[in-house]
């Protein structure tokens, strides 16, 4: 008869001596990788000191009622009370939706549009066109916008001398509360665009070629072509143009502040502008507090309309 298996007690689960041993051995893996370790720890320093503290010392701070010189007083979540009640900062979330509605869509179809006519192999001039769209890209918003006012300028503005050729206007388009967003938005959708069309090259020039050969093949025309092949395989690339142009837009500051500085009556204010004029004084006695607690509330808004965007494009794929 033979005699029963014994098992180590080092195999049998949940013994105490094997956690010991099992700690030590972590601690050791550490110790035989430092190198490694060594290599990325100034990215973890850098992280903690210009990015992770910040974010800390700044919720602190929207947690408290301080204009930069006095001492702070702790006033709790009244900072976050006070900018959501402020009647400036509800106009501000009205010219946002305003620019989310008009910009988010324009800032898509626009680049498509632009981004198809200029991969067609048959078009002269390709290059030329493609640089003269990317200019803006590379220009300075506050020149840009100096010469936008001197464009929608109410007495000697460009456009409305134009227009009086054609006995139309003249037009107060910087001071009219319901003019000024035109020369907000053409201004962004300026600036923006040859950014957009480049993305959205880079997405037609990666489709492969004998896809279209096929469909060519099968007797398929361009507009099924377009919508049946182009479309569905850029759809990633739409994607981060929906993406890109909601940030840009809940982000808007050069354009306002240059061409309009939030008027008229604060018509054309902007988050970040908002957040810029609590925060030096621009409307009153500075106001830091307001102003972070205001950036966290944006923040937040962002985070939560990017990751809805996320999960409706993820669910329609599927």
């Amino acid at each position: 008869m033979s005699s029963p298996t014994v098992i180590p007690r080092k195999y049998i689960a949940g013994d105490a001596s094997t956690a010991k041993p099992k700690a030590r051995g972590s601690l050791a893996n550490i110790a035989r990788h430092w190198p490694e370790y060594l290599c990325i720890a100034p990215f973890f320093v850098l992280f903690g000191i210009f990015f992770a503290y910040p974010i800390g010392w700044a919720f602190i701070l929207s947690l408290q009622r301080w204009d930069g010189v006095t001492d702070a007083t702790w006033v709790g979540f009244d900072n976050y009370r006070f900018v959501l009640h402020d009647p400036i900062t509800r106009q501000m979330f009205t010219n946002t939706l305003l620019y989310l509605v008009v910009l988010v869509p324009l800032g898509m179809l626009l680049p498509l549009a632009f981004g198809v006519l200029l991969n067609l192999p048959h078009l002269r001039f390709r290059g030329a066109f493609r640089t003269i769209i990317f200019i803006p890209v590379v220009t300075s918003v506050v020149v840009v916008g100096i010469v936008w006012r001197l464009l929608f300028g109410t007495a000697n503005g460009w456009l409305n001398g134009l227009l009086s050729h054609a006995s139309i206007g003249p037009y107060n388009w910087l001071k009219d509360e319901r003019l000024a967003h035109i020369p907000i938005i053409t201004l962004t959708l300026w600036g923006s665009l040859g950014f957009s069309v480049l993305i959205v090259l880079g997405g037609l020039q990666s489709i492969n070629q004998d896809i279209y050969d096929a469909a060519k093949v099968d007797g398929a025309s361009g507009l099924n072509i377009f919508w049946k092949i182009t479309l569905p395989l850029m759809r990633p690339v739409m994607i981060f143009l929906l993406i890109a142009s909601t940030i840009q837009v809940m982000t808007l500051f050069s354009q306002p502040y240059v061409v309009t500085d939030g008027g008229p009556a604060h018509h054309t204010v902007t988050p970040l502008l908002h957040i810029y004029n609590i925060g030096i004084g621009g409307s009153g006695a500075p106001r830091i507090g307001d102003s972070t607690a205001l950036s966290f509330l944006l923040s937040a808004a962002m985070f939560v309309l990017v990751f809805v965007q996320l999960g409706l494009t993820r669910s329609q794929s599927d």
